[in-house]
């Protein structure tokens, strides 16, 4: 018997170290894994050189998950260029090689263990942006997996980029959420205002890398990213790895 109530004893105390060191990492916030899937590269197709890419969006069932956002930057270039290889960003601008080279390491779609909170701080280190459009509510426009969009920048007199999802909307840039003023407006076009050096500041083109030197040919281009977004159980925002959609070049 009392073989038997020492065992009971031993036994009733692991229960209670494993109950204790249960609620010990739940209070300190050790949860489930959290992951988004991405976008995976073969649904990104480009279209003619530069000029956009049409992009079929994932089923995405995370409880996590609310919609798809697009991360862009602007960079000027002293060089024109038609059609665009790797080896040729730094040419472009360095700041774009720079940043595709940060990013390179994330962009693994096959990459399960993406740090689900790391992405958008990166981009926002970065000075990448997202993308929005005109009139608002393009989380919605991206929040439905299984349709097709279309970037467009192909050059259309008197009309600017456009993001097509059914109906067409003419692409915006970021304000920084009133943190900045964009110049000369906040359309995806290149402009002496837009490509100016004086201009590229985090109150004004926070949104643009400026071309170096002074050159006297300025063509603008930018870059684009587009990942999973949601929100985990502690409300801060999450992201899947981010696939790359292209260099794209802006229309005057």
């Amino acid at each position: 018997m009392a073989s038997d109530w020492s065992f009971g004893r031993r036994f009733l105390s692991a229960v209670c170290r494993f109950m204790t060191m249960f609620l010990l990492f739940s209070a300190c916030g050790i949860e489930e894994y959290v992951y988004l899937p991405p976008v995976p590269e073969s649904s990104v197709v480009q279209l003619s050189p530069m000029s956009g890419a049409r992009v079929t969006l994932p089923q995405n069932s995370s409880l996590y998950f609310s919609n798809f956002t697009i991360f862009y930057r602007i960079y000027i270039s002293a060089t024109s260029y038609q059609s665009l290889s790797y080896n040729e960003y730094a040419g472009l601008n360095a700041a774009l090689a720079s940043d595709y080279s940060a990013f390179l390491p994330y962009t693994n779609t096959a990459n399960t263990t993406v740090n689900a909170n790391v992405v958008g701080t990166l981009f926002r280190n970065r000075n990448y942006r997202s993308l929005e459009i005109e009139g608002g509510g393009i989380g919605g426009i991206l929040g439905d997996g299984g349709q097709t969009v279309t970037l467009d920048f192909q050059y259309v007199l008197g009309r600017a980029p456009t993001l097509n999802a059914g109906n067409e909307y003419a692409l915006f840039r970021s304000d920084g959420e009133g943190a900045f003023q964009p110049v000369p407006d906040r359309y995806f076009l290149n402009t002496v205002d837009l490509n100016s050096t004086e201009n590229a500041t985090t109150l004004i083109n926070a949104d643009v890398a400026p071309a170096s030197g002074s050159p006297s040919d300025r063509y603008a281009y930018v870059a684009m990213y587009i990942a999973a977004t949601g929100t985990d159980n502690n409300f801060s925002s999450i992201y899947s790895a981010p696939t790359f959609l292209g260099v794209f070049r802006l229309p005057d």
